[in-house]
């Protein structure tokens, strides 16, 4: 019980010393930030994930065989490993974020965070995988504290790049705790601590340009309202999303999903963080699901080498080429070249 009051004691000052911390942020983001919600409702931001890590593959994939450039893309720092200073790649190499930056598209970042994995593994993320306790962000004296603040700092080092060169972030860490099938959602209120702890140190790193995206979740059969045991509290969230697979009905994207964020989070923007094999952006839309964007996973196979046989192939293991030529023939789907701010 005592332990339990000293957490809820130390969470509280915390939110306390974080609660204005958002209200700043470098230019860029908030120019992003007013932007997105100038659009939220009228329009919705077209996106693709990198293939794992650090690339606009899929993005290529997509201008190759419509056309157009989706607006967004989203990169990941699967590959860091906290015993190398780059991982298994070098993320200080920032060009290709520049490049699709400089070209006019936004960037956003998520982080499958490795960390040492049980049975002689090397590193893992699955929960099944490790044995790493994140509830040790309570215990300031244990390794498992001094291995999250390493990685935490270095990936600060890698936003810091991008700060300094005035790229702004939509930046997704810690998805879909609730599902508790990632390391760091084995336990709500260390989850939550643990986006505290990051927050506060990439605050005092001075890296304000981040827009701050929250995805719930809910283990199998469990109610999606689990998911949101984890939310980190208004103060630190700007973006609520759900990673919606398989759901090709769009009355129920919209009444079980876009309602459901509403409902939980009705002061803050509303996307589909992650997707494949969902309705369409024309259905969904008439049914009410005005996402701020959507961001179809990468089909691995399909898009790891762009000068592959497989790459000229229309078919996707999540959005194939007829379900991107449906949302581009519709005048709310932005792609790159009509983002203004």
């Amino acid at each position: 019980m005592i332990s339990k009051i000293i957490r809820a004691v130390a969470t509280t000052i915390l939110c306390v010393i974080c609660s204005h911390v958002n209200a700043v942020r470098s230019p860029e983001a908030q120019a992003l930030l007013d932007y997105l919600k100038s659009i939220y409702g009228k329009k919705t931001l077209s996106g693709t994930m990198a293939n794992v890590n650090w690339n606009t593959n899929e993005a290529q994939w997509v201008y190759e065989h419509t056309g157009r450039w989706p607006a967004q893309n989203c990169f990941d720092f699967i590959h860091h490993m906290s015993s190398q200073p780059n991982g298994w790649i070098d993320y200080s190499n920032t060009k290709v974020v520049e490049d699709w930056h400089s070209a006019g598209g936004i960037v956003s970042i998520m982080w499958h965070w490795n960390v040492p994995a049980k049975n002689g593994g090397e590193y893992a993320f699955y929960s099944e995988k490790t044995d790493f306790d994140v509830r040790k962000i309570f215990d300031e004296g244990s390794s498992e504290y001094a291995l999250m603040i390493k990685d935490i700092d270095q990936i600060a080092s890698y936003l810091k790049l991008l700060k300094d060169k005035h790229i702004p972030v939509i930046w997704r860490p810690l998805h879909e705790a609730g599902g508790r099938w990632f390391w760091w959602g084995k336990d709500a209120d260390a989850c939550k601590q643990l986006w505290h702890v990051m927050y506060q140190r990439f605050t005092d790193a001075g890296i304000d340009n981040l827009i701050w995206a929250f995805t719930p979740a809910a283990a199998w059969k469990r109610p999606f309202e689990d998911g949101m045991l984890y939310y980190p509290g208004d103060e630190y969230v700007d973006i609520v999303g759900f990673d919606i697979y398989n759901v090709t009905n769009a009355q129920t994207c919209y009444d079980d999903y876009y309602q459901f964020l509403h409902r939980q989070c009705p002061d803050k923007l509303v996307a589909v963080t992650e997707c494949g094999n969902m309705a369409t952006m024309s259905s969904q839309w008439k049914a009410g699901a005005k996402w701020l964007f959507f961001m179809p996973w990468y089909d691995y196979g399909r898009t790891k080498d762009p000068a592959s046989p497989a790459f000229t192939s229309p078919e996707h293991g999540n959005s194939s080429v007829a379900w991107w030529q449906d949302a581009w023939s519709q005048d709310f789907v932005l792609s790159r070249d009509q983002i203004s701010y």
